[in-house]
């Protein structure tokens, strides 16, 4: 029988081995994804409003993002990478020049701390680090290939912004990381894992193993995908497409069925708030390769577990609502009922699910039912306009499931009107959107006569 993808899809082949490639001293299995260029507003770190030019986190005294920790400040590569992909964003937002100079101090710092082996350049956390609070300890010198990934991305956009050739020089080195082989008591990152491509967020300094963390592989992936735009170096494609067919191959043993994924395969730690992180990931991969499987998972995690930090307004209409609080198990421990004759609102500050409860739930945060989660329900409680939404960032592929469906819009009070569509079931159309309206799974149209229009989500099928 055949290995099944999502929703029963067939999971696409493997087809290649990179040993036939020159210069790569791994040996892993690879699809050849197709890897595209993208535009600046969905390639990823996109932002769409500029961070503050005043630095309200932990920086040192020339600008650069660090780490407090025991009460002194400590280099973060993670951290001043990211910053500087921020601030480089922030520039590209506003054009202010200040921006890239604070930019260009986060990978200056990089630079200067770097640890130079075997040809690559590596960026040491300086500090004693606890995995999953008691699981490991990372003494220092310790490394992560999600800070050699970031990293890399900020040299290659340094570069393609200023030219400066010495931003080109340090991409090719911290992409050398990545051809590294692992040894003992020396920096490392990349290994091989039954033969599939890892990135290494916590690569043991003691022993070749790691976390197999999941987002940390990820966004180290998306560095070779900069480094790739800028080079077209058939090294970086094959270690990028290597690195793609470990994410889509391992999605299902990091995916926990209605449930929050897991942080990482070693541990199974949960991931938390990164759940929305790896929901977003995938639709990041969808839009560098074209390929609907990376669509089709985000689908599968969106489905499992909303995303996190969604908060609004609840409308609250006639007749009973019963708030309930749990324990951390899900057990009910205590219940409140409120009678409405007319409707109402309140405030919810989050919007998930709870353990060993069935739908999604609201936190709500003032009134009567302050301190209690109430369980969203269509047409009785639910939040109000369009929540929970989820960008493709390229038009997903899909056909109309439904006779005589109607499209929508909504606006952020909830009120939704209605246009009826000539669609039959069959008829292709593209989405550029998933959401909830007024407590309602929709798609939006991305383009055609009902370009920017809802339907619901039971009436199309994705391709």
């Amino acid at each position: 029988m055949a290995e099944q993808g999502p929703a029963g899809a067939p999971a696409a082949g493997v087809t290649s081995s990179s040993s036939a490639v020159r210069g790569i001293p791994f040996d892993f299995r690879y699809h050849p994804f197709e890897i595209r260029d993208l535009p600046d507003e969905i390639r990823p770190y996109h932002l769409r409003l500029a961070v503050p030019l005043e630095d309200t986190g932990p920086h040192d005294e020339s600008g650069v993002r660090m780490s407090l920790r025991g009460g002194e400040l400590h280099d973060h590569p993670v951290a001043q990478a990211q910053y500087g992909l921020n601030l480089i964003e922030a520039h590209r937002i506003t054009g202010n020049a200040a921006y890239l100079e604070r930019a260009v101090k986060q990978a200056q710092r990089l630079v200067d701390k770097r640890v130079e082996h075997e040809g690559g350049w590596f960026f040491p956390y300086p500090f004693r680090f606890v995995l999953h609070r008691d699981k490991e300890v990372y003494d220092p010198p310790w490394y992560s290939m999600m800070a050699q990934g970031q990293a890399l991305s900020l040299f290659c956009r340094l570069h393609r912004l200023t030219g400066a050739g010495n931003w080109l020089a340090a991409a090719h080195r911290a992409f050398a990381s990545y051809l590294v082989p692992p040894v003992v008591g020396h920096p490392w990152g990349v290994y091989v894992v039954d033969g599939r491509l890892w990135l290494e967020e916590y690569a043991s300094p003691e022993r070749i193993s790691g976390d197999l963390t999941y987002n940390g592989h990820n966004f180290a992936l998306f560095g070779l995908w900069d480094h790739w735009v800028l080079t077209r170096d058939v090294r970086t494609k094959v270690l990028l497409q290597g690195a793609l067919t470990t994410m889509r191959d391992v999605y299902a043993d990091i995916r926990r069925r209605h449930w929050r994924s897991r942080y990482c395969l070693r541990h199974g730690s949960e991931s938390n708030t990164y759940h929305t992180i790896h929901t977003t990931q995938h639709i990041q991969c969808y839009a560098m390769t074209g390929d609907t499987i990376f669509a089709k998972v985000a689908e599968l995690y969106y489905t499992d577990f909303p995303p996190h930090g969604v908060t609004g307004t609840v409308e609250l209409r006639p007749g009973r609502h019963t708030g309930y609080r749990f324990d951390g198990t899900g057990k009910i421990t205590h219940r409140r009922k409120l009678d409405l004759r007319e409707p109402g609102t309140a405030r919810s500050g989050a919007r998930r699910k709870i353990r060993r409860q069935e739908g999604i739930w609201y936190e709500i945060t003032e009134g009567a039912l302050a301190g209690y989660h109430i369980q969203e329900i269509e047409r009785h409680s639910y939040q109000r306009g369009e929540a929970a939404t989820m960008g493709y960032r390229i038009p997903r592929p899909a056909t109309v499931a439904q006779a005589a469906v109607n499209s929508c819009t909504v606006t952020p009070a909830g009120e939704m009107t209605s246009t009826s569509t000539d669609y039959r079931p069959g008829d292709p159309v593209n989405l550029d959107r998933r959401a909830v309206l007024n407590g309602v799974a929709h798609v939006r149209l991305a383009d055609g006569p009902h370009a920017g229009r809802w339907l619901p989500y039971t009436a199309v099928d994705r391709l």
